[in-house]
C-alpha cells in the first residue's frame, strides 16, 4: 500500500510540475550578495525559474549592483533537481557555468556551488549560488528566499464616485504570498490599466505595489489600509487628444485607501481596491469580475483559505514539522 501511495504521489507531483512548464515562474524575496566582507542586500529581488523537464530547469539571477560595480543578470541552464516528499523538489549541490555580454565583450560566470529547494506547498524558492564573475579574484555568494509571484488576470469593473461604472476586459495583478515573522502576508502589484470614454475622458492609471496584506477574519481575506504607506502612482486623463491631467499622485490620507484579496482555496477569487487620489472629490473602487476566474461559489471554511494549519486548527508557518492541513488536505512536513 505504501508503495502504491508513493507511486501515485510521484505521478501527481510530476504532473503538477509538467503543468507549470509553460513558462518561467517568478519568485520575489529578500536577497543578500556577499564578497569578502561586503554585503549587498536587496529587500525585493526577483528570481525566475523555468522547468525544462521533470529533472532540470533554468534559473535566472537578477542584476547585482554595488555602487559602480554591476554584475548583469544571468541564466543558469539545466540545473538538476529531484522530486521529494511533501511537495518539495531539491537542487543538490552542483557546479554551473554561464556567460554574459558587457560592452560587446563576453564574460564568464563560473559557479562552484548551487543549492536550493522549491516548496510547492507554500510556493517558496530558496537558492544559494557561489560563483566568480569575469576576472574577479574572489568568490561571490548570492542567497535568496523568495515566494512565487502569481499573475492573476481578469476583467475588472471600476466604479467612480458611486455613480459611474466602467470596465477593462483584461487586467493582470501580480500577487505574492509569503511568511514573515510567523505571519502569512501578501504583496499585490496593481498594474497600469486604461479606462476609455469616462466622464473625465480616457484615463490611464499607473502601477504601484501594496505590501504586507494580512488575513482579516472579519473581512474574509487579506487586507491592508495603505493610505499612510507613502505610495504614489501616475495618472493621466485625455480629452479629444489633449492631456488634461498628467502626473504622479499620492493617496489621500484622510480617505479610504485599502485593498482586500479573497481566496477560494488557492485561487484568488476577488481583489477589491478602494482609493482616492490627491484632492479628487470622489472615490474609485475596482473589482474583479469573479465569474471570469471560473469560480461560481464562495467557500466560507477558513481551512480552505490557502494557509497552513496544524491538527488543532492553528495557523502555522512553512517551518512547522508534523501533520498539517492545507486547503482541507493533510500533508506530513518533516
Amino acid at each position: 500500500m505504501k508503495k502504491i501511495f508513493t507511486l501515485v504521489f510521484a505521478t501527481l507531483m510530476a504532473g503538477n510540475m509538467m503543468a507549470q512548464m509553460h513558462g518561467a515562474l517568478s519568485f520575489a524575496g529578500a536577497s543578500t550578495a556577499n564578497v569578502l566582507t561586503v554585503d549587498v542586500e536587496n529587500a525585493s529581488d526577483t528570481v525566475r525559474f523555468e522547468m525544462v523537464s521533470t529533472s532540470a530547469g533554468n534559473i535566472t539571477i537578477p542584476q547585482i549592483v554595488k555602487d559602480d560595480f554591476v554584475i548583469p543578470s544571468f541564466t543558469i541552464e539545466n540545473v538538476a533537481f529531484a522530486m521529494g516528499t511533501n511537495h518539495v523538489i531539491t537542487m543538490d549541490d552542483q557546479t554551473f557555468a554561464s556567460k554574459v555580454i558587457v560592452d560587446g565583450k563576453e564574460k564568464n560566470i563560473t559557479g562552484s556551488s548551487l543549492t536550493g529547494t522549491y516548496n510547492m506547498a507554500d510556493n517558496s524558492l530558496t537558492l544559494k549560488a557561489v560563483f566568480t564573475y569575469g576576472s574577479m579574484p574572489f568568490d561571490m555568494s548570492y542567497d535568496i528566499k523568495a515566494y512565487y509571484i502569481k499573475p492573476v488576470a481578469s476583467p475588472i469593473t471600476v466604479n467612480v464616485g458611486g455613480a459611474f461604472e466602467y470596465a477593462n476586459e483584461g487586467v493582470t495583478y501580480n500577487v505574492r504570498k509569503y511568511m514573515e515573522d510567523d505571519v502569512q502576508k501578501l504583496d499585490v502589484q496593481i498594474p497600469t490599466y486604461t479606462l476609455d470614454n469616462t466622464v473625465m475622458g480616457n484615463l490611464t492609471l499607473g502601477t504601484y505595489t501594496v505590501k504586507g496584506l494580512t488575513y482579516d477574519e472579519e473581512k474574509g481575506g487579506f487586507y491592508r489600509d495603505y493610505k499612510n504607506d507613502g505610495l504614489t502612482f501616475h495618472f493621466t486623463a485625455e480629452n479629444e487628444g489633449k492631456k488634461t491631467l498628467d502626473g504622479d499622485y499620492s493617496f489621500n490620507d484622510t480617505k479610504d485607501n485599502n485593498i482586500l484579496v479573497k481566496y477560494n482555496g488557492n485561487k484568488v477569487e476577488d481583489i477589491i481596491n478602494t482609493f482616492q487620489m490627491g484632492a479628487m472629490p470622489f472615490a474609485i473602487v475596482t473589482k474583479f469580475n469573479s465569474q471570469a476566474t471560473g469560480i461560481t461559489s464562495v467557500k466560507s471554511d477558513k481551512k480552505n483559505d490557502g494557509r497552513i494549519y496544524n491538527l488543532n486548527g492553528q495557523v502555522v508557518d512553512e517551518y512547522y514539522k508534523g501533520v498539517v492541513i492545507v486547503n482541507g488536505k493533510k500533508y506530513i512536513k518533516k
